[in-house]
């Protein structure tokens, strides 16, 4: 079991959509010295064997601060290289990084290229095209999509479902079928429609 909740939130959704999924796979940049002596971990790697493509491997990065992701900020501080923004999301703002993700990706999956998913529990979506499309990003995981992803795009997702009668496969799943079966209803901003 995952102990992060949005962690074992993002894994259940990515389950729900047929994706084979491990979590806390260690990784770390093929050099010397003191700054690549500690390993990073890739939060979720899924496989959905039914899909081709790029879209066929996740890779999930959770962000789960109550704020959610600054977009602007964050983008702002990685551009000024602060170094504790560049380093919690050195996935796509260090190369070295970005180079052993995809390395690490490819021997797990035989696959370079993939969707790598920011997971958080909120963000804020008038920007989320200068995240996922900003350049710096783009260019160290090349070929690879870059998206957004918070907790609200995860239930809304699945809620619909869950009239099914057979247990679903996930937590996320089963609690959102105990409070349908129950006689309750998901009101996630009014966007969830019975």
């Amino acid at each position: 079991m995952i102990n992060d909740i949005l962690e074992q939130t993002a894994e259940d959704y990515f389950r729900h959509l047929g994706y084979f999924t491990q979590h806390n796979v260690k990784y770390k940049p093929n050099k010397k010295g003191p700054a690549y002596a500690v390993h990073s971990d890739i939060d979720i790697i899924g496989i959905n064997p039914t899909k081709r493509g790029i879209e066929r491997v996740v890779v999930v990065s959770c962000k789960s601060w109550h704020g959610g992701i600054r977009i602007k900020g964050s983008l702002d501080a990685i551009k000024r290289s602060l170094r504790r923004t560049r380093k919690i999301y050195r996935e796509v703002a260090q190369p070295y990084w970005s180079k052993a993700l995809k390395d690490k990706v490819y021997e797990l999956t035989d696959q370079k290229t993939f969707v790598f998913y920011f997971c958080c529990t909120r963000y804020d979506k008038r920007h989320r095209e200068l995240w996922e499309g900003d350049k710096e990003f783009r260019k160290n995981l090349a070929g690879c999509k870059i998206k957004l992803l918070d907790f609200e795009e995860m239930a809304t997702a699945i809620w619909p479902e869950m009239h099914i009668i057979t247990p679903s496969n996930s937590e996320l799943g089963r609690l959102f079928q105990f409070i349908h079966f129950s006689g309750g209803k998901l009101h996630y901003k009014d966007l969830i429609k019975k």
